[in-house]
């Protein structure tokens, strides 16, 4: 009933069927035979292409390879991780990772740049910073098992010749001991790292945006966070103008002091002195943390109350490749006690013995899941408490403040009434009294015109101020005068008042 032909003629009658043509063959014998050759040409063309795909990519790992040795050459990644900065980067990347459908920290980066989506450009480079050495670490780390699993697969010596031309000695040993067979989520994960690096190339030393800056071709708007401080410094500012007309010598640090810091009851003499601190130096909330403290000392002189400060340096960075370092490690502040804040803190500290004091406060040294904090993240908890202190003190002290009190806040104000004080204070003076090494950071902190003629200035009782590094005056320093006031947003009656 069926007829079985020999092998022989099957293959004879399957050879002459691109010969003597498909009519021979059955309709579907001949469809199906031409669907297999064409799957084999399309096989054949997959495989060119994917051996002219691993060469261009081969080429990239490869420069991508030196561009991640490009973004180690500032601060190395054990140097990063010993900070606490490399936790943040991870951080940041999770962020990231969370708000793009595919969760590639990589592509939403991307989508965010191209669409504007950032605050400003100090958040946009926050990220950029995370993840370039992301992908960088990413690289130097699979890379040499890569092109080991390279060289093991093909024998094309154009590949060899590619390897041998651009990698040096080192590198050869580390693909010579790479032991791990990268996998296929490895292999994907190697890719989107080595694209990144190709679209947003390191810059340790972010020469691209200063440039880009000087230019004034970066003109993103200024951080909401600045913004903030800036604002609440005004309204408080205002406030106080307002009030003096009806009082004569009011001042809202002050009122602050009296109306919410001493009599709270849920607050300590610890907190009322780190309160002090803040208003009396303008020192960073993270510089009042166990790693690193205020020191104060006070002593008589001709029969005048007077504190000094020394101040441990939060915000640090050694000189790089120009110099150029950054915060100072070390600063001393002499006042003569004229405030209310300033008398109340010389009684505090001069109840001790030796009328010296030490003030820190503490932070957890290990997280709920029992992993160890870093330095950075310490502080950082420091000033969220601190935050949330002075952040209820000011709304008991002005219930109809619009803004939010920060610690930062206090900074600014005695920013601006050094920079008020008609030319007493150098901008270097004023630099070291912050804690910078250059005189353009300062830009960044208060305005001239706001605390001009207003009661309560905390410049007037500094006597003294003096630091270990020298400051720098930039070539192009920024000007310094009062930037444009902000405006506040106004209530239901069209008013702004505070109190």
């Amino acid at each position: 009933m069926f007829n079985f032909e020999p092998a022989g003629r099957r293959r004879y009658s399957h050879t002459n069927f691109y010969n003597k043509g498909i009519s021979k063959m059955t309709y579907f014998e001949g469809s199906f035979c031409e669907r297999k050759m064409e799957e084999r040409f399309t096989d054949l063309q997959k495989v060119s292409d994917y051996d002219r795909f691993e060469t261009d990519f081969l080429q990239k790992s490869i420069e991508a390879y030196h561009l991640a040795l490009i973004s180690n050459v500032k601060y190395s990644i054990s140097e990063l991780y010993h900070s606490g900065t490399w936790q943040k980067y991870e951080q940041r990347a999770a962020a990231l990772a969370r708000k793009h459908p595919s969760r590639d920290p990589f592509a939403a980066y991307l989508s965010w740049t191209e669409h504007g989506g950032w605050a400003g450009a100090n958040s946009r480079q926050s990220y950029r910073s995370a993840l370039v050495r992301l992908a960088a670490q990413t690289v130097l780390e699979l890379a040499p098992g890569y092109w080991r699993h390279m060289l093991a697969k093909t024998t094309d010596t154009e590949a060899h010749g590619v390897l041998v031309r651009h990698l040096d000695e080192e590198t050869w040993c580390q693909i010579k001991s790479a032991t791990h067979l990268i996998s296929r989520a490895e292999l994907k994960m190697f890719r989107g790292a080595v694209a990144f690096l190709f679209q947003v190339r390191p810059d340790p030393e972010h020469t691209a945006i200063r440039q880009a800056s000087n230019n004034g071709q970066d003109r993103s708007p200024k951080p909401r966070t600045e913004n903030s401080k800036k604002q609440t410094l005004y309204a408080l500012n205002q406030h106080q103008r307002r009030r003096a007309k009806e009082s004569p010598g009011y001042d809202w640090r002050s009122h602050l002091w009296a109306r919410a810091v001493l009599p709270d009851r849920y607050i300590d003499d610890k907190a009322r002195a780190a309160i002090a601190v803040l208003m009396l130096t303008g020192c960073r909330p993270s510089e009042l943390s166990d790693d690193l403290g205020v020191f104060i000392m006070a002593f008589e002189r001709g029969d005048l109350d007077h504190l000094a400060f020394e101040i441990s340096g939060a915000k640090l960075a050694e000189d790089d490749a120009g110099g150029h370092g950054k915060g100072q490690d070390l600063r001393k502040i002499e006042i003569c006690c004229q405030t209310p804040e300033a008398h109340w803190l010389f009684t505090h500290v001069s109840d001790h013995s030796g009328g010296q004091m030490l003030i820190k406060l503490a932070a957890p040294f290990h997280s709920q899941t029992g992993m160890q904090l870093m330095p950075t993240e310490r502080q950082r908890r420091v000033t969220n408490r601190l935050g949330k202190l002075t952040e209820r003190l000011g709304r008991i002290a002005f219930p109809r403040l619009q803004q939010r009190l920060s610690p930062y806040v206090f900074r600014h104000a005695l920013s601006s009434d050094l920079r008020s004080g008609g030319g007493r204070w150098s901008t270097e003076k004023i630099a070291v009294m912050l804690g910078h090494q250059s005189t353009r950071t300062q830009s960044n902190y208060g305005s001239a015109n706001t605390s001009r003629g207003l009661a309560g200035n905390r410049a007037e009782q500094i006597t003294q101020v003096s630091a270990l590094s020298p400051v720098r005056r930039p070539e192009r320093c920024p000007h310094l005068g009062a930037p444009d006031r902000p405006r506040l947003a106004k209530g239901k009656s069209g008013t702004s008042e505070l109190a």
